[in-house]
């Protein structure tokens, strides 16, 4: 029998669904497992070894339930198992396959999300059927509630708020995973006054719902911008550290920096809020435009060679191959002393401020953490969605059948003040956002800036 059976569902068009035998899935939940054990430093950091062989079981149970499994169904219990170690750098990713699936002219969800502690809010829809955002009750006769639970249950991350950032910006995703193809979407939602809506959506393509998307600005295409907000106070706002963006990122920083000093800016707020993370270095440059005191972004990086990294990343290092392979070290510790940055002559002396949230993860928490650690800047807003001190650096694999892309971390790092409270980068002032905010125009963040350099400016009776 081959290894692959293709079956065409026809659901609104001629969509292909990709279904794998039982025994398939569970070679690669196998793989998944073994990789997560092998390449990971600290897998079981939070599920220990009992627990998560009791969860493999359940797994291993729940696949002989059928002869058949459909891609999304195999995914969906196969990040849920991922996602029970609670490491947002270690992942399974079916969006190779979504993406397949909308260059063949799939169609997607057509409304607008945001999640919370409360529940799904309902921002607006692609066809503008929604006048006023509310709280979602029931999508397509499944409870919001069973669908926060569901979407939630495939994300890995550390800190929930994160998992709701996620949630929001890929429902259309979660959505396609867990629905297939439907050839309608029905959705009832509360108002703010209380007023129970019920509503038919058709599905849209994915270009329709990024015009609209685009439209209600709900994302950023820009990764970067730079703004005056009053005479003296102006706005960096950097999405990533990316460094497929390196060189335009650096150039960006560097051009912003010369309006700061050109233009007199006295109150500099960094927004890192929709920055998830990238590459250290590019922080780090960052870092110079700002400070001249002694740094680290990392006080510790333990770094687990196992053979998948060792093979990933190329190593030929006799000396370092002698320590894994012949003494058996294979976590290395990389301990890490304060460094003088490179002068700078458009450094910044001003106030200085930095806007974190929950989408703030990886780099960017790391960069938070170090700004927090060496008192450089009021923190505003709320706690990061990464952890200061966190698992990272992701080693990617790809499952042999079903070819879902799976992330493993392989180092853990340490924060700038070289402790571990398990928590994200606790602001200075805690700006909560709500949910809605997006919609209204509302950044509650932005307006507490000027307060704070007025009560600032009062103190010292200026």
């Amino acid at each position: 029998m081959k290894a692959m059976i293709l079956l065409l569902i026809l659901i609104g068009g001629c969509a292909i669904a990709q279904m794998l035998s039982a025994d398939e899935v569970l070679q690669d939940a196998e793989f998944v497992y073994q990789k997560l054990r092998d390449v990971h430093p600290n897998i079981f950091h939070t599920l220990s070894k009992l627990e998560a062989e009791e969860e493999f079981s359940k797994l291993k149970s729940r696949l002989s339930t059928q002869q058949y499994w459909e891609l999304r169904e195999a995914f969906k219990l196969l990040s849920e198992f991922v996602a029970l170690f609670k490491d947002g750098h270690t992942y399974l990713s079916i969006t190779d396959q979504f993406y397949e699936y909308l260059s063949a002219n799939g169609k997607v969800a057509p409304i607008f999300v945001s999640f919370a502690d409360e529940g799904i809010f309902v921002l607006a829809d692609v066809e503008g059927k929604i006048k006023e955002p509310g709280l979602l009750m029931f999508l397509n006769g499944i409870s919001a509630e069973k669908l926060k639970d569901e979407i939630l249950r495939m994300i890995s991350y550390e800190r929930v708020s994160f998992a709701y950032v996620k949630a929001s910006k890929l429902f259309h995703q979660y959505c396609w995973v867990i629905f297939k193809e439907p050839q309608s979407f029905e959705v009832e939602y509360l108002t703010d006054q209380g007023v129970q809506q019920k509503i038919e959506l058709a599905p849209v393509s994915f270009e329709e719902y990024k015009t609209r998307r685009d439209q209600l600005n709900l994302s950023n295409e820009k990764l970067w911008d730079f703004s005056t907000i009053e005479e003296d106070t102006a706005i960096l706002r950097i999405d990533t550290f990316g460094s497929s963006y390196e060189r335009d990122l650096k150039q960006f920083i560097k051009e912003a920096f010369e309006r700061v000093k050109k233009e007199g800016i006295q109150n500099l707020i960094i927004d890192l809020r929709g920055n998830g993370g990238g590459d250290s270095k590019i922080a780090e440059y960052l870092y110079s435009f700002v400070s001249d005191e002694p740094y680290r972004v990392y006080a510790e990086v333990h770094v687990k060679y196992s053979d998948d990294a060792i093979k990933k990343l190329k190593i030929f290092d006799p000396l370092l191959l002698f320590r894994i392979k012949v003494l058996k070290q294979e976590t290395i510790v990389y301990r890490n002393s304060l460094k003088k940055p490179k002068k700078n002559d458009l450094l910044f002396n001003g106030n200085l401020f930095l806007l974190v949230g929950p989408q703030t993860f990886s780099a960017a928490s790391d960069f938070a953490a170090m700004i927090k650690d060496l008192k450089i800047a009021t923190i505003v807003g709320e706690e990061t969605g990464g952890l200061a001190s966190s698992y990272g650096d992701v080693l990617p694999l790809t499952l042999p059948n079903t070819k879902l892309r799976l992330g493993v971390s392989f180092k853990y790092f340490v924060r700038c003040g070289g402790f571990d409270d398990k928590r994200g980068v606790i602001p200075d002032l805690v700006v909560r956002a709500d949910p809605q905010f997006v919609s209204q125009r509302v950044d509650p963040a932005i307006q507490a800036v000027p307060e704070i350099v007025k009560k600032d400016d009062d103190a010292k009776g200026r």
